[in-house]
């Protein structure tokens, strides 16, 4: 079963934001992290969907360890640190 809804040309409706009147085909829908919200909203009230909240849905791999190292054997080894020795009066 079908539902059909009426389409006019002068049909009305709410912006969910700040509260007007306008043609409810100028009404867009809001979305919050690629999900639509169910709002409508006026033009001056729309607010597209910000590139930064899709942060974190995409797997980012940046490997910094190296697999194989190998010292080079040109120069001499460094001895470790050894901190002074202090005394205190």
């Amino acid at each position: 079963m079908v539902k059909k809804y009426a389409t006019g040309k002068r049909a009305l409706g709410i912006c969910d934001r700040c509260g007007f009147r306008y043609l409810l085909s100028t009404l867009r829908g809001t979305y919050v992290q690629g999900k639509p919200t169910g709002l409508l909203v006026c033009d001056s009230c729309f607010d597209p969907d910000h590139p930064q909240n899709f942060l974190g849905l995409t797997p980012v791999d940046d490997p910094q360890a190296l697999r194989v190292i190998r010292p080079d054997v040109a120069e001499p080894a460094v001895p470790p640190y050894v901190p002074p020795k202090t005394t205190f009066p």
